[in-house]
C-alpha cells in the first residue's frame, strides 16, 4: 500500500549533473557536493537551481553564507540564471536557514556551504567538526520531513578530504565530488556515494 511515486527522481535540467546522479534528484534527497575552493560549485548549483525553478512545479532556493545577495545576483546574471521562481538568501544561521524554507516552500534547496552556517545551542565554532555535524543532521531531518531536496555544499581541504568531518558521507544520501583544473574549461563531477542509483558515474 506505500506508494513508491516519492521515490522517483526529478530532473534537474543539467544533463550531467543528472546522469552522475542517476536521472536526476531525489525529493528529501541530501546531496553533498564537494570540491575545492574556486572550482566553480557555486556556479554549477546556480544553474541547477535556475532550471529547477524553469522545469518544475516548485521554487528553487539557494542559501549562501559565503557571499552577498548582490554578489549572487551579479553571478546569475552572467550565466542568465534569473528567474521569478528561483529565491536567493543569504544567511548564516540555521534558524534563518528554517525560516526561509517555511515561507518558500522550495522543492530544491541549495547551501552553499554548510561549513559557514551555525546554530545556536551547539557546541563548538562555526565551520568545525561538531558544528557541521550538527547542522547536516538538523538539515537532513527537514529534508525527510518536507521532502525538499537538498544540495550542500562543502568544501575540500589540501589532501582532498571534506572540510570538517568524513562522517559528513556517512549522514547524506549522495557524495558528488567536483574537480578540475583551474587553466582548463573540463569540469568532471565523480559519484563516490548514491543510495538512488550507480555511485561510479562521471
Amino acid at each position: 500500500s506505500i506508494s513508491a511515486e516519492p521515490a522517483h527522481a526529478r530532473a534537474t535540467g543539467v544533463g550531467e549533473f543528472d546522469r552522475v546522479l542517476g536521472g536526476g534528484i531525489v525529493p528529501g534527497a541530501v546531496v553533498l557536493l564537494a570540491g575545492e575552493p574556486g572550482v566553480g560549485k557555486s556556479t554549477l548549483l546556480l544553474e541547477v537551481a535556475q532550471q529547477w525553478a524553469v522545469g518544475q512545479s516548485t521554487p528553487a532556493l539557494v542559501i549562501s553564507g559565503e557571499e552577498s545577495a548582490s554578489q549572487v545576483r551579479l553571478r546569475a546574471e552572467r550565466i542568465g540564471s534569473l528567474h521569478e521562481n528561483l529565491y536567493l538568501a543569504c544567511e548564516t544561521d540555521l534558524e534563518a536557514v528554517l525560516g526561509h524554507l517555511d515561507s518558500v516552500k522550495p522543492g530544491l534547496m541549495v547551501l552553499d556551504s554548510v561549513q559557514t552556517i551555525s546554530m545556536s545551542g551547539s557546541d563548538g565554532v562555526a565551520g568545525g567538526v561538531t558544528q557541521v555535524r550538527a547542522i547536516t543532521a538538523a538539515l537532513v531531518a527537514v529534508a525527510k520531513e518536507r521532502g525538499v531536496a537538498t544540495v550542500l555544499v562543502g568544501h575540500v581541504t589540501k589532501d582532498g578530504q571534506v572540510a570538517g568531518p568524513r562522517t559528513l558521507e556517512h549522514l547524506v544520501d549522495v557524495v558528488l565530488q567536483f574537480e578540475g583544473d583551474k587553466h582548463s574549461s573540463l569540469r568532471m563531477v565523480r559519484g563516490l556515494k548514491n543510495r538512488f542509483g550507480a555511485a561510479d558515474e562521471v
